[in-house]
């Protein structure tokens, strides 16, 4: 029996099905509960970012992480977190900047971070403004994307050894797991974006809903948006990309409850501002006033 493999266009992946890669996702869980504690990462989404990317690790390689490749990973995450703060000019401190540029060059990871520095930056100069149409809106969740590929190349390149940023950022259309990953982590930037609107809008920061002067309009093109980050029909149900799969449902339905909340949040304001309204009308139309 003859076999015939293109390595070049397709990765072997080990035979997992849906049991298997589901009790890796759980060990990846477990194994990552003590980071929840820890100094690095600082947020519990980047734990479970880890956690993903020790998951990625095993169905591609069958061998988990080391736990110095998870303190880097860490310490990688929080290293992007602090880069888009400066741009941000939210929260940034110079310290923890230099001191995490630091520990990743220690690690070896110096030409990794240079170049997600330099895309960064390249992505940061030309972000739109806020408060745009319907294009900029559309420039503006183009803008998210690209920023969130970029992070997932960054943290691919150091997690999986074969691949680059450039390959990282590839994987992210292409391959199931990053593509699912990219999807779950999209879905969180809406969530995000929605609970932070007041903020991000006096702060003058493009996102789902401050890119658009309409907050109506911008709720109806950012669930739009949520629906095609959450529909996977265009994509293989293979076996090994179950737990993700599952993850994306379960983010999926909280994008829907905030995007929701944001809904019933603008009318609450708008019948606020309404009442406030008729309160003046008529004490500015009362003769004894």
């Amino acid at each position: 029996m003859i076999f015939s493999i293109n390595c070049d266009t397709e990765r072997i992946k080990p035979p997992f099905g849906r049991l298997a890669a589901s009790l890796v996702a759980m060990i990846s869980f477990l194994r990552g509960m003590p980071l929840f504690v820890s100094v690095r990462p600082r947020t519990p989404l980047r734990v479970l970012c880890l956690m993903a990317f020790d998951t990625v690790h095993v169905l591609r390689f069958s061998r988990r992480m080391s736990s110095q490749k998870l303190q880097t990973l860490a310490a990688l995450l929080d290293f992007g977190a602090c880069a888009n703060d400066f741009y941000d000019s939210k929260d940034f401190s110079l310290q923890e900047y230099q001191a995490t540029r630091r520990l990743l060059k220690s690690a070896q990871t110096g030409t990794v971070v240079n170049e997600y520095v330099c895309r960064l930056r390249h992505l940061e100069m030309r972000r739109s403004l806020p408060g745009g149409d319907d294009r900029l809106h559309g420039k503006a969740q183009a803008y998210r994307e690209s920023v969130i590929r970029l992070s997932l190349g960054m943290v691919a390149a150091t997690a999986l050894d074969d691949m680059t940023i450039e390959d990282g950022i590839q994987a992210t259309y292409r391959d199931d797991d990053l593509e699912t990953l990219y999807r779950i982590v999209m879905l969180c930037q809406i969530i995000d974006d929605v609970l932070d609107f007041a903020k991000d809008k006096n702060d003058g920061l493009p996102g789902f809903l401050t890119a658009h002067a309409s907050p109506s309009q911008a709720l109806t093109l950012t669930s739009a948006a949520a629906l095609r980050y959450a529909n996977r029909d265009s994509m293989p149900s293979l076996p090994h990309v179950f737990p993700f799969r599952v993850a994306l449902m379960g983010v999926s339905v909280l994008a829907q409850v905030s995007i929701s909340y944001g809904y019933w949040r603008l009318r609450w304001y708008s019948l606020r501002n309404w009442s406030a309204s008729i309160v003046n009308w008529n004490a500015s139309t009362d003769p004894h006033s």
